[in-house]
């Protein structure tokens, strides 16, 4: 059994120079297959953008294990290379599972970044998933901020989710969903604290969430994706700029309508002596 996925390309934007930034863009593109017990996955590793990728290690995760690749000393422009690896099913029932695979590497300065793409593998024959994600909001993200998931069962009876946020290193997922339980053909969203440790302002980072439930015999898994755009953190009076214009308005209108009622009350009290 070899299922395929379609090439993931992940894009990290890295310090711009004086005329122009340069980038590591890595793309990943990986088949997998599961026999005689053993999950194996075959992928290769390119560098679509315009600077080398250094110290690059590919490594699966899949369930509770993980297996590291050969590190590539350098990844430049337009390069590929090939990586196999693999771990035991163990005791997964037939289902949908999903893996991740990860792919460390540094900029020229020893930045360290992660590539991530996060997909299911077939153990069996196992029946469509019922269930759905019809959503995953990140939008931007500074310091720490929210990912926002909507879930729908698309089944006639009642379950219990298990929902995971998973994000390239940089990036961190602080606390874990509790589990999201479904009436028959409910519509859910929940949502995940999301922290920025160490991404640079100016990059785009995939977020990806798996809804996993068994049901009757199989385990089944889904998969979606969002992506959060990092941005450069505002000091207080950046953030309240507006409000801060608004006060200060007021202030001027307050002032204005001060002097105004001053001076029209001196002139009512010259007039009033005058008439005397």
């Amino acid at each position: 059994m070899r299922p395929r996925f379609a090439p993931c390309a992940v894009l990290i934007l890295l310090a711009a120079g004086p005329a122009a930034a340069t980038n590591i863009s890595i793309t990943l593109s990986p088949t997998v297959e599961v026999s005689g017990g053993t999950f194996t996955l075959r992928v290769k590793v390119g560098n679509q953008g315009d600077e080398a990728a250094q110290s690059v290690t590919p490594t699966l995760h899949f369930r509770d294990g993980e297996t590291r690749g050969q590190t590539r000393p350098s990844l430049g422009p337009n390069e590929s290379f090939d990586e196999a690896l693999s771990l035991p099913v163990g005791d997964a029932k037939p289902g949908r599972w999903p893996f991740r695979l990860t792919v460390d590497y540094t900029d020229a300065n020893q930045y360290p970044f992660q590539a991530l793409q996060v997909n299911a593998v077939l153990v069996g024959r196992p029946p469509l998933p019922k269930m759905s994600v019809p959503e995953v909001k990140a939008g931007s993200l500074a310091t720490t901020g929210a990912v926002r998931v909507r879930l729908k069962n698309l089944a006639g009876v009642a379950r219990t989710a298990t929902v995971s946020v998973l994000v390239p290193e940089g990036l961190e997922v602080p606390e874990a969903v509790p589990p999201v339980p479904l009436a028959e053909w409910e519509e859910k969203t929940v949502s995940a604290k999301l922290v920025n440790r160490t991404a640079l302002a100016g990059s785009r980072y995939p977020v990806y969430v798996t809804v996993e439930y068994d049901e009757d015999s199989a385990h089944q898994a889904v998969i979606a994706q969002g992506v959060v755009e990092i941005v450069a953190a505002q000091s207080f009076l950046e953030r309240q700029r507006t409000l801060l214009w608004i006060g200060a308005v007021v202030l001027a209108l307050i002032w204005v309508t001060m002097i105004l009622w001053r001076v029209t009350g001196r002139t009512r009290v010259r007039a009033a002596s005058d008439r005397r």
